[in-house]
């Protein structure tokens, strides 16, 4: 873990200046903006007295935002499998009632692409951790964390994990908010150095520690991450009295799975400076978020930062 935390303060600084970033020239706009928006709402609250009652978040996406690919599909490249995705990973090691072993993941594929085409993502995305039904809680969570130790945080986007470090420094908490199952997604707690509740996926019930169909409600897709993060600050405001909570920026990649909180977050009303969403890739904006999103992009993931 004090390996893992290095090699990410090393990336940080590595990154710090903007000619070291000329691949990636967005971090440092971003961050400075989020910073200098943090320090005008501290002032007009009194100045530095005031961070004790104050509270600041970044609220982020995941597949595709801070992983390249997806954590619980995989990522392919034409006809290469780069590495697969936590659902056959763990449909491999035994975790699924639904489906065995020996053949189970092409089943559980065939089942989850109908889904999606026939009849949606709001269906589709519960499948993953429903199929888990009957698997201890910890067996999963403790899947996860190897998988991304070994193999998954090579493929964090550099400028992603860059600006998180810069935030958590300046004050600012970053929470992610993804469409992938709950315990897929916390695995990545010690590998970003982040607290395992600072991130939130898809959830189902637990009972006696082992998993179950039954979905933990806001399912967090589409409209439902605006729910999640409305859950979130309410949980905030109830674990920390007496604190102001301030969403300072959103960071996601498809407007389909993130333009509602996305928007929220661009949109508010701040008592000083401007929040700030930033929307990586984009292609063909809708017409409800032109002009609300900062357009930025990834160019390299952890694993390829020194070439």
């Amino acid at each position: 873990m004090k390996t893992l935390i290095a090699f990410l303060t090393f990336l940080l600084a590595l990154s710090g200046s903007v000619s070291a970033l000329a691949e990636e020239p967005d971090d440092s706009h971003i961050i400075t903006q989020v910073l200098r928006t943090r320090d005008a709402i501290l002032k007009s609250a009194g100045g530095t007295n005031a961070a004790a009652s104050t509270a600041f978040l970044a609220v982020w996406d995941f597949d595709g935002t801070i992983l390249k690919g997806d954590c619980s599909e995989g990522l392919r490249e034409g006809d290469r499998i780069v590495y697969p995705g936590l659902a056959q990973v763990a449909i491999e090691h035994g975790l699924s009632e639904l489906y065995p072993r020996a053949g189970g993941f092409g089943r559980f594929w065939t089942d989850y692409t109908n889904l999606d085409v026939r009849i949606g993502r709001w269906l589709a995305y519960p499948l993953i951790p429903q199929m888990l039904r009957g698997a201890r809680a910890e067996d999963v969570l403790q899947l996860s964390r190897r998988y991304f130790a070994d193999t998954l945080s090579s493929y964090f986007m550099a400028s992603s994990v860059h600006i998180i470090l810069a935030l958590e420094r300046g004050g600012v908490e970053s929470h992610i908010i993804s469409a992938s199952a709950d315990l897929f997604v916390k695995g990545a707690a010690e590998s970003l150095a982040l607290p395992a509740d600072h991130i939130h996926g898809i959830e189902v019930r637990t009972r006696d520690g082992r998993l179950t169909e039954e979905l933990v409600y806001p399912v967090t897709w589409n409209v439902g991450k605006l729910d999640k993060l409305r859950q979130i600050l309410a949980q905030l405001g109830r674990k920390r009295p007496g604190k102001q909570v301030f969403v300072l920026a959103g960071f996601g990649d498809s407007y389909g799975t993130d333009g509602p909180f996305l928007k929220f977050i661009a949109t508010q009303s701040l008592p000083a400076g401007k929040p700030i969403a930033v929307f990586y890739e984009s292609k063909g904006e809708p017409g409800e978020y032109r002009g609300l999103f900062y357009q930025a992009r990834h160019s390299r993931t952890v694993s390829d930062r020194g070439k």
